[in-house]
């Protein structure tokens, strides 16, 4: 699927091997010996990447790896890579069309919304039902202050329901491939396997 014209990665990765999510940012530190030293930050936001394992089983999900791999043409082409986390926890059920929804508060207004695009992009999802995502844009954001919940405008409306007790709200990370080379194994005759490194471009993410 896509999402704002760029392809959405929809796999649940094999979670083997260390999956931390680094973040990095450029500064520059400026002692002078004699006083404070200051960091003179160089970039209004990290850049965090991570690694997956990409394990793909028979000729069907090998192709389907290969291609994806040969669409991004190295670091070219950035893609949406879902953080498959419940980032974000509905106060309410969702009825279909419903364009504004309520979530725990988690200070989402104060410290996600922010100036870039990066948490602004958001997918549901259903436990047990597989990764078939719906996408949105997080346009508005408004924190009551009673700590309790935060409400959020999404677009589109909602396309259908969901129910808070299963649907699972996740972060879009707007990701670029890190190294221009992925290296696929094959282990046997049958199974494919990559490690794909992300990396997060939140200074491009769409506002």
């Amino acid at each position: 699927m896509t999402y704002l014209g760029y392809d959405v990665l929809e796999l649940d990765y094999d979670r083997q091997g260390p999956i931390d999510l680094v973040h990095d940012r450029k500064f520059a530190l400026l002692d002078a010996k004699t006083g404070k030293r200051i960091a003179d930050e160089q970039a209004e936001a990290p850049a965090p990447h991570r690694p997956f394992i990409w394990t793909a089983f028979g000729r069907a999900e090998t192709a389907r790896m290969l291609q994806f791999l040969d669409d991004r043409k190295g670091r070219a082409v950035p893609f949406w890579f879902p953080s498959l986390q419940w980032d974000l926890s509905l106060a309410e059920d969702v009825s279909e069309e419903q364009s504004i929804i309520s979530v725990d508060w988690i200070r989402y207004r104060q410290q996600f919304f922010g100036t870039t695009g990066a948490r602004r992009h958001i997918c549901f999802w259903r436990l047990g039902q597989g990764t078939s995502f719906d996408c949105y844009q997080v346009t508005d954001a408004t924190d009551p202050g009673d700590e309790a919940t935060e409400s959020l405008t999404i677009s589109p409306t909602a396309v259908s329901a969901y129910e808070k007790a299963v649907t699972v709200i996740s972060f879009l990370h707007f990701c670029r491939l890190d190294p221009d080379l992925t290296e696929v194994s094959y282990p046997s005759g049958n199974i494919a396997q990559a490690t794909i490194h992300a990396r997060e471009l939140p200074m491009e993410a769409p506002l």
